[in-house]
């Protein structure tokens, strides 16, 4: 397969920018800016995140295989659809905080603690185990925000974040489940466990 050499992000050639990446703006939520521009680091950290593990989700989806892909590859799906929507949450608050969200590969890659797996084919035990890593690392830091955007009198934030980890961990409580069943694909032999 050929490999297309270029710029991977285009600036527009004509058109006023109306704010630089990385800055924080006046918001109308009356957040103080600091506070603000604290809150919108924290949120990019979450959306790019989330937005990998999304991709992983969507991956295990196309690829799922074995005697439960049918359960599996319908809960993955209901899975990746919620974290696209809580996905676009988190860039919606970030806005509205006066920022901008992350929203080309490389500013996703260089904020986001969930990491993306390999384009390689893995076994869908192994796969199902690292999309549980990817949520345990998100919802850690999801946690953390929780508590941030209390301390930093922004509520709104707060209580989208703490909805948020509801759902994640039930997705991740999902996945717990899906793993403890035996007729998962393994990659060793059953007299090896």
């Amino acid at each position: 397969m050929a490999h297309r050499h270029g710029r991977l992000v285009r600036e527009p050639e004509t058109g006023e920018r109306r704010q630089r990446w990385g800055t924080v703006a006046e918001n109308a939520l009356r957040i103080d800016p600091a506070d603000a521009e604290v809150i919108v680091d924290a949120l990019s950290v979450d959306h790019a995140g989330s937005f990998n593990l999304f991709y992983l989700l969507r991956k295990h989806y196309w690829t799922a295989e074995g005697a439960e892909h049918e359960a599996v590859a319908d809960f993955l799906g209901a899975a990746y659809e919620r974290l696209r929507g809580a996905n676009d949450d988190l860039a919606v608050r970030i806005v509205q905080l006066g920022g901008i969200p992350p929203s080309t590969p490389p500013t996703i890659q260089e904020r986001a603690e969930v990491h993306l797996e390999a384009e390689d084919l893995y076994d869908l035990r192994a796969s199902l185990s690292g999309d549980l890593e990817g949520y345990a690392t998100l919802i850690a830091g999801v946690r953390e925000h929780v508590a941030l955007a209390a301390e930093r009198a922004d509520p709104g934030t707060a209580e989208l974040l703490r909805d948020l980890l509801e759902e994640l961990e039930a997705d991740a409580h999902g996945i717990e489940r899906l793993l403890e069943d035996d007729t998962l694909v393994r990659t060793e032999a059953p007299g090896e466990r």
